[in-house]
């Protein structure tokens, strides 16, 4: 019992100190992001994109604010989800980063969701489906987003999801399985409608206004990871400690 309990004071240990560099890294790191990253193919950085001392990301408050939020989900994923602590907080490290970009610059880095696939290694001992859990997750995520917006651009006859969303989703998919990326799509949207009928009520946003979606996969990749895995999904596809 007490080795058990000096483990986990060790784990919670080292997830205060990931959720530091963590937090005080996706300032850093987002400021550092080459300029072309965080442009169209064919275009070039302006000059904000390409000076080299520029905060793209004010260190205050938000390294603080990173952190915090860093070392409460490590902290919980200690309690419950010790083995995947660290590909967990690779995951949402690289999605805060993507929803900055996409909240800034409407632009997802595809190195960064390359980044996002290799997380999915992390994963892969998940459930019995291993490889196979992962690539249902992935080709779920890819494959219904990819028809939603071939349905949309049919009807609407404009782009209404973004190929970097589209590419997110998939990615993701490897890390979280099946069952995972389509929870994570239906609280995507159910959280987006959500914001945007509070933005419209209170006259904040236009109907023919869009808003990045990026931010709303992070939280519900969140909600989904450190909550609905946990507790919900907990004795189909968790391995306990």
């Amino acid at each position: 019992m007490l080795e058990e309990y000096g483990l986990r004071i060790i784990f919670c240990l080292f997830a205060i100190l990931l959720g530091l560099i963590l937090g005080n890294g996706s300032v850093f790191f987002f400021n550092k992001i080459p300029g072309k990253w965080l442009v169209d193919y064919g275009e070039e950085p302006d000059e904000e994109l390409k000076h080299p001392t520029y905060q793209r990301v004010k260190s205050t408050p938000w390294k603080y604010v990173f952190s915090g939020f860093f070392i409460v989900s490590g902290i919980y994923m200690v309690v419950n989800e010790p083995y995947y602590l660290v590909p967990t907080m690779a995951v949402f490290w690289l999605m805060l980063e993507m929803s900055i970009s996409d909240i800034k610059y409407r632009i997802i880095p595809d190195q960064l969701v390359m980044l996002l696939v290799v997380c999915g290694i992390g994963f892969m001992g998940k459930t019995n489906g291993g490889v196979l859990w992962a690539l249902y997750g992935a080709l779920a995520g890819f494959g219904i987003l990819s028809i939603i917006a071939l349905i949309g651009k049919l009807i609407f006859r404009k782009d209404i999801i973004g190929g970097g969303d589209i590419k997110i989703l998939g990615a993701l998919g490897l890390s979280v399985g099946l069952e995972g990326i389509i929870l994570i799509m239906i609280l995507t949207v159910f959280i987006s409608s959500i914001h945007f009928l509070i933005l419209l009520m209170l006259r904040k946003i236009s109907m023919k206004e869009s808003k990045p979606m990026v931010p709303y996969i992070f939280l519900s990749t969140v909600v989904y990871m450190v909550w609905a895995n946990s507790l919900i999904f907990r004795e189909g596809f968790i391995i306990r400690l």
